[in-house]
């Protein structure tokens, strides 16, 4: 093998190397993408009519923010329609936890938090897109949402 060869190998395999060591970026601000977040659901989460109607309302609503060392929750007041009834209002939330990150790889970060609203200790899994487009499950054991299969879309805003 002569040496430019074994140079552009070695290069290329160095690259491959710092690639597979890339990890994605949570730190900045994450809006809720409410049309790609209800296009999945509609499409493949397992959504009876009065909660797809009830999650077109709640969803690109919220504003997440990730600092170095914590995870801000910011999800405004609103005024919704639930099960064809009146219209009720809905009492938003801003919470601050801080968050350890567990691991990543590639696509995915995962981090220990408290959730939102709740306040249990839960892990996360985000799971990235592109730079700017994540996504998380949306529900889970621990919350009245177990078996939907449901995602929450996010883009990044800064």
């Amino acid at each position: 093998m002569t040496a430019v060869r074994a140079l552009t190998l070695a290069g290329f395999l160095v690259f491959l190397h710092l690639g597979a060591l890339a990890q994605p970026v949570l730190v900045g601000q994450w809006k809720s993408d409410a049309d790609r977040t209800m296009r999945f659901n509609k499409e493949r989460a397992q959504l009876d009519d009065k909660k797809a109607a009830f999650l077109s309302q709640l969803m690109g609503r919220m504003t997440v923010t990730f600092t170095k060392n914590s995870i801000a929750y910011d999800m405004p007041d609103a005024t919704m329609r639930l099960g064809g009834g009146p219209v009720q209002r809905f009492q938003g939330f801003k919470e601050t936890h801080p968050y350890i990150r567990l691991g990543h790889t590639r696509n995915t970060v995962a981090v220990k938090s408290k959730a939102a609203v709740v306040g249990n200790e839960a892990i996360t899994v985000y799971n990235f897109e592109d730079a700017n487009t994540m996504w998380v499950y949306v529900g889970g054991a621990d919350t009245g949402f177990p078996d939907e299969h449901l995602r929450e879309y996010f883009v990044r805003t800064r």
